[in-house]
């Protein structure tokens, strides 16, 4: 997590488009922000926690699948040391996402349809960062409502 002023955040963003990457990079940094990026969906979650982000921006369809950007949404929430970091999708694949609305809004992923205009992508990026702030540190013991959000995952 980025060290320094405090609300500076360190966001990584998975996008397998460069222009997107770049694009993002020019508005997280004007707001203040520091961006990591990969152009891929990693298969191992170690190249997510080893950049240690504040926040994850992922796109779902990387080629010509969606799958890639499921199966690492998964891990983030399945894995500890991940489950609580804030999510937002920025994705053009709108049926998918209508599909898992439920799952998505359970497990507190928030989404941005593509085509969206600069301030309604600051806006979800204040959004989410703001409500990772706000939420209180998990129960330890016992179970707790994120077990119910692990019953119905999405589709990969």
């Amino acid at each position: 997590m980025t060290k320094g002023k405090p609300d500076k955040k360190h966001i990584l963003v998975v996008n397998d488009t460069e222009e997107i990457l770049d694009l993002f990079r020019d508005i997280l940094e004007g707001m203040g922000h520091e961006m990591s990026a990969l152009s891929y969906a990693p298969d191992d979650l170690a190249q997510v926690t080893a950049v240690d982000p504040d926040m994850v921006i992922l796109d779902l369809v990387f080629g010509s699948s969606e799958a890639q950007g499921w199966q690492l949404l998964q891990k983030i929430r399945m894995n500890k040391a991940t489950e609580d970091l804030p999510v937002l999708l920025c994705t053009a694949a709108t049926s998918e996402v209508r599909d898992q609305e439920g799952w998505l809004a359970a497990n507190g992923v928030k989404v941005l349809l593509k085509p969206f205009k600069v301030a309604e992508f600051e806006r979800a990026v204040k959004k989410a960062l703001t409500l990772r702030d706000l939420v209180p540190p998990a129960p330890t013991n016992g179970a707790d409502a994120r077990d119910s959000r692990r019953a119905s995952p999405p589709r990969a």
